[in-house]
Formats: structure tokens, sequence, C-alpha cells
């Protein structure tokens, strides 16, 4: 009983990395960009901040360079909770709500904001960290798309400092593999992307269908559930880059992730049954693979378990263990397929060079899920402003 148990879990996370593996040949073609169109949408461009007084101004220089009319847009900080002087900063260079209390975190500070301030109807709403360097024709790219007629919008999110720290270019490896394996592919099937937090453009209409933002620790992941039980779909647009710095040290990534992941797990918790439900009634893969992707661990983390269940079946043959050849292709799969991806990308070679250093996220995993286990509010991640990628913008 006990190995049959056994096989049938490995046999499960076999299907697992099959299904990942094929979803992902669907982010090989790029995505046709909308039209131009009239570009008269209006904006709300939001910057949620907790202490960024060090980076803030960066970001809002690139707000005001923007593309864009001037009439069409504005530019709010959210000075949210701050210890520093982040509201005096950016007070000459945009509009500022400051907050002084409240819970922690991106969504509890834009309910707030947006209760003080609701949206128009013809008003579309943007959202950015403070961290990010946002391309000048960001309104204008979105603006079309959203006059081709989809309501949520995820910007490509880049990595800033890839160089910083090996941690910083595992991360931005793991980005940029899964910008095409994940998001891409999801648009292309004409399933749903993931909202990245950052980036993110909203139309009224689709924030009200929701009931706008929660206050979960990942408000993304909450409301991009939301929009698919609601039947709104986010478009992922993989020629439009902005910049995010990563975390250069262990506790950092650690702490920023941990965070992730009890917030993902309470997402799951809470949306998982509803999504499959609603699969299975509306016969929707769609729904079922974001039910999935809210379920499963990390890519990394299936290919790190594969790879050591098929090293002990080899060494042992234990018979609990599939038969290692089974285990050694499964896990080759998972490991080698994202080099193409990248390549795709045009990512330099001196990057694909390091892809080995994506297992380092893969052994964080271990104290990331017993920190996610206390997680009991927000963490903030600190940003030091390091320079953008020497990729650079498309």
């Amino acid at each position: 009983m006990i190995r049959f148990l056994s096989w049938m879990a490995q046999l499960a996370l076999l299907t697992l990395a099959s299904y990942n593996a094929v979803t992902a040949l669907w982010g090989w073609p790029d995505r046709l960009r909308a039209r131009e169109g009239s570009r008269r949408r209006r904006f709300r461009v939001v910057v949620p901040a907790h202490d960024e007084a060090t980076v803030i101004e960066r970001i809002l220089a690139d707000l005001r360079a923007l593309d864009y009319p001037d009439d069409r847009y504005d530019v709010w900080v959210i000075a949210d909770r701050c210890t520093d002087d982040t509201a005096a900063v950016a007070a000459g260079l945009s509009r500022v709500d400051v907050r002084s209390a409240g819970g922690g975190g991106k969504g509890a500070a834009l309910a707030w904001h947006l209760a003080r301030h609701p949206l128009d109807a013809d008003e579309a709403l943007v959202v950015f960290d403070a961290d990010n360097r946002v391309p000048e024709t960001f309104l204008a790219r979105v603006a079309d798309e959203l006059d081709a007629g989809h309501a949520v919008l995820q910007a490509y999110l880049d990595v800033s400092n890839p160089d910083a720290s090996p941690l910083a270019t595992a991360s931005a490896l793991s980005y940029w593999a899964g910008n095409r394996m994940v998001q891409l592919a999801r648009t292309n099937l004409g399933w749903s992307a993931d909202l990245g937090g950052t980036g993110m453009v909203f139309t009224a209409e689709a924030l009200a269908a929701v009931g706008g933002f929660g206050d979960t620790l990942t408000e993304d992941q909450e409301l991009g559930a939301r929009l698919a039980l609601e039947g709104i779909r986010v478009e992922w647009l993989h020629d439009l880059r902005i910049f995010d710095e990563k975390p250069t040290e262990v506790s950092a990534v650690v702490g920023q992730r941990a965070r992730w992941m009890a917030g993902r797990r309470s997402v799951a918790l809470r949306y998982v049954p509803d999504l499959w439900a609603e699969a299975v009634r509306r016969r929707s893969p769609a729904l079922f693979d974001q039910g999935l992707r809210l379920a499963q661990p990390s890519r990394t983390v299936v290919a790190g378990i594969t790879t050591v269940l098929a090293a002990a079946a080899a060494i042992t043959s234990s018979p609990f263990l599939l038969p290692w050849p089974a285990l050694a292709v499964a896990a080759a799969i998972q490991i080698a397929e994202p080099v193409p991806f990248l390549a795709r990308d045009d990512v330099p070679g001196r990057y694909l060079a390091r892809y080995p250093l994506l297992a380092a996220l893969g052994v964080l995993w271990i104290p990331i899920r017993v920190v996610s286990g206390r997680v009991a509010g927000w963490y903030h991640t600190p940003h030091a402003g390091d320079e953008v990628s020497p990729r650079g913008p498309s």
C-alpha cells in the first residue's frame, strides 16, 4: 500500500511537470500588439510607497517624461505610513495621498486611496512600485491595448539589477523564463496571465466588477483569482517592459518570498475550490489552470524534487521509487527547457552561463517555507536604487 501511494504521488508529480512543459510551448510565438488607437484614454498612475525616499524620485521623473498628453493622466503617490520623507520628496513631482494608519500592504493602501478618490468611469488605473523604471511609451501602448478591448493588462516585469548579486541573477533568470513560458504562454492560449503586483492596468469597470483591491499579503494573486471568476482576462504585454529591483541578500529574498508564499497559500485555500468548481461548470481549462498555478509549488521546486528522486532511484534502486530513467528524463526536460526560451528572448550569453544559479532559489525553498508559516503581516523589501539592466527596455 505504501509503495502504491508513493508511486501515485510520483506519477502526479510527473504529470504536473509534463503539463507545465507542454503549456510552456505556447510561449514560443510572440504576441501581436494592438494597433494604434485614439490614445485619448485617461489614466490615473498610482505609486504606493512605504519609506521609499531613496528611490521614489526616479520613477516620478520617468512618469513626468511619458510620451502621452499631460492632461490625460495624473500621477499619485500613496505615502503609506512612512517614517522617512517620501511624501516631501514626492510632493514636487506628483499628487500625494498621505496614509498614516491602517493595515500594511499595497492592496490595503490602494483600497484606501480609491475609497477617498474613486476612479471616474472613463479613467483607467495604472499601478507601479516605487523602485520601478518605466519607458516613456508605457501609457501610449496600454492605451492602444485598452482601445482594442482588453480590460486588465500586465506589463513585462524585467529586472533592473541582475548583476547585483548571484541571488539577483537567479531571480532575473527565473523571471525571464517565466515571462515567456508562463505569462506569454497563457495569453497565447487565450487564458489569463498572472498579475505581478506592478505594471498593472485596470479599467474602472473591471475593478468595480470584482470589488476593488483586497488586503491580503498577495493582493495581486487574490485580484487575479477574482477576475478569473468574473470572466475578466489579464492580458500579458510581452513587448512592454518595466524594470523592478530584486533583493540581493539572503535575508531579503527569504523575507520577500516567505510573504509571497504565505499570501499565495491563503489565496489558494480561499479560491482554488471555487476556481476548479467553476472550471467544471463552465468546462473551462483557463479556470483549471488558474487554480493549478495557485496550488502548485514553483517550477524550480518541482524540478528540484524530480532531480532528487531521480538520483535517489539510480543510487538505491528503491521499490518505492519509479524507475530512475523515467524520473531522470522528466528532470532533464524541466531543467533544460527554459534555456531555449531564454535565448528566444535574447538573454545575453553571460546570463545563460549563470543558469545553474537558479538552483539557489530551489535550495532556499526550505527556509522560505519555514518562515512563511510565521508570517503575520506585510514585509517591506528594501530598495537600493540599482541601475537599469543592460538588456534595456524594449
